[in-house]
């Protein structure tokens, strides 16, 4: 398995992680609680300064990641979710992790959209910028 898709399986691991009413936080990351986040399928990335603005509807659009890296054609979102946290680890190598906290019904919304998502590149939007783009390989039903 290659090093890209054990990162992809990190963060799909990482964002299936459902805590059960108590957030924390990554030292070196950031938090933001109470903001929704849209989920979009990626249609193409391009490597390369971003300069596409911020994400503000809900019809498809280019988008930058949050390192201005990456722009990302997005499709129209299949579903927003309100996390109680959002936890984005910058210590993690190569690979960034994105921590959710869910509530049941989030959790079931995230389950539903992983479902069509299965084999793409699914968006996790937050402020208009992309957090991160993982492969879906298999729907995220359950908490790990």
């Amino acid at each position: 398995m290659s090093t890209r898709s054990i990162a992809h399986l990190v963060v799909l691991a990482v964002i299936a992680t459902l805590l059960a009413g108590c957030s924390s936080t990554t030292p070196g990351g950031t938090t933001s609680a109470g903001k929704p986040l849209q989920l979009r399928l990626v249609i193409s990335s391009t490597a390369g300064t971003c300069s596409a603005p911020a994400v503000t509807s809900d019809s498809p659009a280019s988008a930058c990641d949050n390192a201005g890296t990456t722009t990302y054609e997005l499709a129209r979102p299949l579903g927003t979710i309100t996390p109680v946290s959002v936890v984005l680890a910058k210590d993690q190598g190569s690979a960034h992790s994105v921590t959710l906290e869910l509530n049941k019904a989030d959790a079931g919304t995230l389950g539903d959209v992983s479902r069509e998502a299965v084999d793409k590149h699914l968006a996790i939007v937050l402020d208009g910028r992309v957090l991160s783009a993982p492969l879906v390989q298999e729907p995220l039903t359950r908490a790990r």
